[in-house]
Protein backbone atom coordinates (compact mmCIF):
# COMPACT_ATOMS: atom_id res chain seq x y z
CA UNK A 1 0.00 0.00 0.00
CA UNK A 2 1.45 3.32 -1.01
CA UNK A 3 1.29 6.29 1.34
CA UNK A 4 1.86 9.68 -0.34
CA UNK A 5 3.20 11.52 2.73
CA UNK A 6 6.76 12.83 2.58
CA UNK A 7 9.09 14.58 4.99
CA UNK A 8 12.25 16.51 4.00
CA UNK A 9 15.79 15.22 4.44
CA UNK A 10 18.88 17.45 4.32
CA UNK A 11 21.46 16.52 1.73
CA UNK A 12 24.82 18.20 1.24
CA UNK A 13 26.35 17.45 -2.14
CA UNK A 14 29.69 18.12 -3.78
CA UNK A 15 29.22 17.79 -7.53
CA UNK A 16 30.68 18.75 -10.88
CA UNK A 17 28.58 20.49 -13.53
CA UNK A 18 28.84 22.14 -16.92
CA UNK A 19 26.43 25.00 -16.21
CA UNK A 20 27.31 28.67 -16.12
CA UNK A 21 30.94 28.56 -17.23
CA UNK A 22 32.41 30.75 -19.96
CA UNK A 23 33.45 29.28 -23.29
CA UNK A 24 37.01 28.08 -23.73
CA UNK A 25 39.13 28.10 -26.82
CA UNK A 26 38.78 25.02 -29.02
CA UNK A 27 41.04 22.18 -27.94
CA UNK A 28 41.36 23.22 -24.29
CA UNK A 29 40.57 20.72 -21.54
CA UNK A 30 37.71 21.79 -19.25
CA UNK A 31 37.43 20.92 -15.54
CA UNK A 32 34.47 21.89 -13.37
CA UNK A 33 33.83 21.54 -9.63
CA UNK A 34 30.60 22.61 -7.87
CA UNK A 35 29.56 22.11 -4.22
CA UNK A 36 25.76 21.80 -3.89
CA UNK A 37 23.13 21.97 -1.18
CA UNK A 38 20.12 19.72 -1.93
CA UNK A 39 17.06 19.76 0.32
CA UNK A 40 14.79 16.94 -0.93
CA UNK A 41 11.58 15.39 0.26
CA UNK A 42 12.18 11.66 0.72
CA UNK A 43 9.61 8.96 -0.05
CA UNK A 44 10.20 5.25 0.52
CA UNK A 45 7.39 2.83 -0.33
CA UNK A 46 7.56 -0.93 -0.06
CA UNK A 47 5.02 -3.48 -1.27
CA UNK A 48 5.36 -7.12 -0.31
CA UNK A 49 3.89 -10.40 -1.51
CA UNK A 50 1.48 -11.02 -4.31
CA UNK A 51 -1.27 -9.08 -2.56
CA UNK A 52 0.62 -5.82 -2.93
CA UNK A 53 0.32 -4.90 0.75
CA UNK A 54 3.13 -3.11 2.50
CA UNK A 55 4.29 -0.09 4.43
CA UNK A 56 5.62 3.37 3.72
CA UNK A 57 8.59 4.92 5.49
CA UNK A 58 8.07 8.27 3.80
CA UNK A 59 6.96 9.84 7.08
CA UNK A 60 9.89 8.41 9.03
CA UNK A 61 13.02 9.66 7.32
CA UNK A 62 13.32 13.24 8.49
CA UNK A 63 16.77 13.14 10.10
CA UNK A 64 19.90 13.12 7.98
CA UNK A 65 22.79 11.43 9.79
CA UNK A 66 25.38 11.84 7.02
CA UNK A 67 25.40 12.90 3.40
CA UNK A 68 27.89 13.71 0.70
CA UNK A 69 28.40 13.62 -3.02
CA UNK A 70 31.38 14.17 -5.26
CA UNK A 71 31.33 14.29 -9.03
CA UNK A 72 34.28 14.84 -11.37
CA UNK A 73 33.91 15.98 -14.96
CA UNK A 74 36.43 16.62 -17.69
CA UNK A 75 35.76 17.55 -21.33
CA UNK A 76 37.72 18.37 -24.46
CA UNK A 77 36.13 19.40 -27.75
CA UNK A 78 33.27 16.96 -28.49
CA UNK A 79 33.92 14.37 -25.79
CA UNK A 80 33.90 14.22 -22.00
CA UNK A 81 33.75 11.94 -18.96
CA UNK A 82 31.80 12.30 -15.72
CA UNK A 83 32.16 10.25 -12.51
CA UNK A 84 29.66 10.64 -9.69
CA UNK A 85 29.54 9.29 -6.11
CA UNK A 86 26.66 9.87 -3.68
CA UNK A 87 26.14 8.70 -0.10
CA UNK A 88 23.04 9.48 1.97
CA UNK A 89 22.18 8.22 5.48
CA UNK A 90 18.83 9.15 7.05
CA UNK A 91 16.81 7.85 10.01
CA UNK A 92 13.92 8.64 12.33
CA UNK A 93 11.55 7.09 14.85
CA UNK A 94 7.92 7.97 15.59
CA UNK A 95 4.38 6.76 16.13
CA UNK A 96 2.56 5.91 12.89
CA UNK A 97 -0.47 3.91 11.73
CA UNK A 98 0.51 0.78 9.80
CA UNK A 99 -1.58 -2.01 8.20
CA UNK A 100 -0.48 -4.41 10.92
CA UNK A 101 -2.48 -5.91 13.79
CA UNK A 102 -3.46 -4.40 16.10
CA UNK A 103 -4.84 -1.46 14.11
CA UNK A 104 -3.49 1.20 16.45
CA UNK A 105 -0.57 3.60 16.64
CA UNK A 106 2.70 1.71 16.25
CA UNK A 107 6.26 2.83 16.91
CA UNK A 108 8.49 2.45 13.85
CA UNK A 109 12.19 3.23 13.57
CA UNK A 110 13.56 3.51 10.01
CA UNK A 111 17.17 3.75 8.84
CA UNK A 112 18.33 4.10 5.23
CA UNK A 113 21.84 4.17 3.77
CA UNK A 114 21.85 4.93 0.03
CA UNK A 115 25.01 4.79 -2.11
CA UNK A 116 25.05 5.67 -5.81
CA UNK A 117 28.04 5.49 -8.15
CA UNK A 118 27.80 6.64 -11.76
CA UNK A 119 30.32 6.79 -14.59
CA UNK A 120 29.37 8.04 -18.04
CA UNK A 121 30.85 9.43 -21.19
CA UNK A 122 29.18 12.27 -23.05
CA UNK A 123 29.20 13.65 -26.58
CA UNK A 124 28.81 17.38 -27.37
CA UNK A 125 27.83 17.98 -31.01
CA UNK A 126 28.68 21.69 -30.74
CA UNK A 127 32.15 20.99 -29.32
CA UNK A 128 31.39 23.07 -26.21
CA UNK A 129 28.93 23.09 -23.30
CA UNK A 130 26.14 24.92 -25.15
CA UNK A 131 23.28 23.03 -26.77
CA UNK A 132 22.55 19.36 -26.25
CA UNK A 133 24.87 16.71 -24.80
CA UNK A 134 24.26 12.95 -24.97
CA UNK A 135 25.27 10.70 -22.05
CA UNK A 136 25.76 6.94 -21.71
CA UNK A 137 27.32 4.87 -18.94
CA UNK A 138 26.74 2.74 -15.85
CA UNK A 139 24.93 3.44 -12.58
CA UNK A 140 25.45 1.29 -9.47
CA UNK A 141 23.15 1.62 -6.45
CA UNK A 142 23.20 0.07 -2.99
CA UNK A 143 20.29 0.57 -0.58
CA UNK A 144 20.57 -0.64 3.01
CA UNK A 145 17.51 -0.18 5.20
CA UNK A 146 16.29 -1.32 8.60
CA UNK A 147 12.73 -1.10 9.94
CA UNK A 148 12.04 -1.78 13.65
CA UNK A 149 8.29 -2.12 14.21
CA UNK A 150 7.05 -2.17 17.82
CA UNK A 151 3.27 -2.72 18.21
CA UNK A 152 1.66 -1.66 21.54
CA UNK A 153 0.91 -5.28 22.51
CA UNK A 154 3.60 -7.25 20.76
CA UNK A 155 7.35 -7.84 20.36
CA UNK A 156 9.51 -5.71 18.09
CA UNK A 157 9.65 -6.89 14.49
CA UNK A 158 12.82 -6.23 12.47
CA UNK A 159 12.82 -5.95 8.68
CA UNK A 160 16.23 -5.66 7.04
CA UNK A 161 17.00 -4.99 3.42
CA UNK A 162 20.35 -4.76 1.62
CA UNK A 163 20.21 -4.66 -2.17
CA UNK A 164 22.78 -3.73 -4.82
CA UNK A 165 21.93 -3.14 -8.48
CA UNK A 166 23.88 -2.07 -11.57
CA UNK A 167 22.15 -0.49 -14.56
CA UNK A 168 23.02 0.82 -17.99
CA UNK A 169 22.30 4.56 -17.96
CA UNK A 170 21.58 6.90 -20.87
CA UNK A 171 20.32 10.47 -21.02
CA UNK A 172 20.77 13.99 -22.31
CA UNK A 173 21.30 17.51 -21.04
CA UNK A 174 20.80 20.90 -22.60
CA UNK A 175 22.24 24.33 -21.87
CA UNK A 176 20.83 27.55 -23.32
CA UNK A 177 22.83 30.75 -22.83
CA UNK A 178 20.77 33.94 -22.61
CA UNK A 179 23.81 36.22 -22.36
CA UNK A 180 27.26 36.34 -20.75
CA UNK A 181 25.74 36.10 -17.26
CA UNK A 182 22.64 33.91 -17.44
CA UNK A 183 21.86 30.47 -18.80
CA UNK A 184 19.24 27.73 -18.35
CA UNK A 185 20.05 24.04 -18.05
CA UNK A 186 18.08 20.78 -18.18
CA UNK A 187 19.08 17.15 -17.63
CA UNK A 188 17.18 13.88 -17.85
CA UNK A 189 18.41 10.28 -17.67
CA UNK A 190 17.09 6.75 -17.28
CA UNK A 191 18.76 3.48 -16.34
CA UNK A 192 17.68 -0.14 -16.51
CA UNK A 193 19.31 -3.48 -15.74
CA UNK A 194 19.31 -5.12 -12.33
CA UNK A 195 16.78 -2.57 -11.06
CA UNK A 196 13.17 -2.15 -12.14
CA UNK A 197 14.19 1.27 -13.52
CA UNK A 198 15.71 4.50 -12.22
CA UNK A 199 15.33 8.01 -13.57
CA UNK A 200 16.49 11.51 -12.79
CA UNK A 201 15.23 14.94 -13.91
CA UNK A 202 16.76 18.34 -13.14
CA UNK A 203 16.30 21.86 -14.44
CA UNK A 204 17.46 25.30 -13.36
CA UNK A 205 19.22 28.56 -14.08
CA UNK A 206 22.80 29.71 -13.55
CA UNK A 207 24.33 33.14 -12.98
CA UNK A 208 28.01 33.65 -13.81
CA UNK A 209 29.72 35.86 -11.22
CA UNK A 210 33.10 35.86 -12.99
CA UNK A 211 35.25 33.59 -15.16
CA UNK A 212 35.81 31.12 -12.30
CA UNK A 213 32.53 31.13 -10.35
CA UNK A 214 28.86 30.66 -11.22
CA UNK A 215 25.81 30.12 -9.01
CA UNK A 216 23.12 27.60 -9.93
CA UNK A 217 19.56 27.18 -8.63
CA UNK A 218 17.79 23.99 -9.78
CA UNK A 219 15.04 21.56 -8.92
CA UNK A 220 15.78 17.83 -9.01
CA UNK A 221 13.70 14.67 -8.83
CA UNK A 222 15.24 11.19 -8.64
CA UNK A 223 13.43 7.84 -8.49
CA UNK A 224 14.65 4.26 -7.92
CA UNK A 225 12.61 1.05 -8.02
CA UNK A 226 14.00 -2.42 -7.31
CA UNK A 227 13.01 -5.86 -6.03
CA UNK A 228 14.56 -7.57 -3.03
CA UNK A 229 13.95 -10.83 -1.18
CA UNK A 230 13.68 -10.63 2.61
CA UNK A 231 13.05 -13.80 4.63
CA UNK A 232 11.81 -15.58 1.50
CA UNK A 233 9.37 -12.81 0.54
CA UNK A 234 9.84 -10.65 -2.56
CA UNK A 235 9.36 -6.93 -1.94
CA UNK A 236 9.25 -4.04 -4.41
CA UNK A 237 10.81 -0.88 -3.00
CA UNK A 238 10.50 2.61 -4.50
CA UNK A 239 12.72 5.44 -3.27
CA UNK A 240 12.07 8.99 -4.47
CA UNK A 241 13.92 12.22 -3.69
CA UNK A 242 12.63 15.59 -4.87
CA UNK A 243 13.64 19.13 -3.98
CA UNK A 244 15.63 22.31 -4.76
CA UNK A 245 19.40 22.55 -5.18
CA UNK A 246 21.72 25.50 -4.70
CA UNK A 247 25.16 25.17 -6.25
CA UNK A 248 28.41 27.11 -6.58
CA UNK A 249 30.24 26.16 -9.78
CA UNK A 250 34.00 26.57 -10.11
CA UNK A 251 35.91 26.15 -13.35
CA UNK A 252 39.60 25.46 -13.83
Amino acid sequence: MRTPRRLPGLLFIAAFSMSGAPALAAGETEWLVAPYLWYPDISIDQSSGEGGGGISASDLLSKTDAAGMVRAEVARNHWGLTVDYLFLSVSDSREVSLPLPPDTSTNVQADLDLTVFEIAGFFRPSGNEEGINYLAGLRSIRAEKVLLITPPAGPTQRRDGDESVTDVMFGARYLYRFNNRWDANLRGDYSLGDSEGTWNLMGGVSFRVNDLLAMNLSYRHASLEYEETVEGETNTTTIELSGPLLGFLFRF
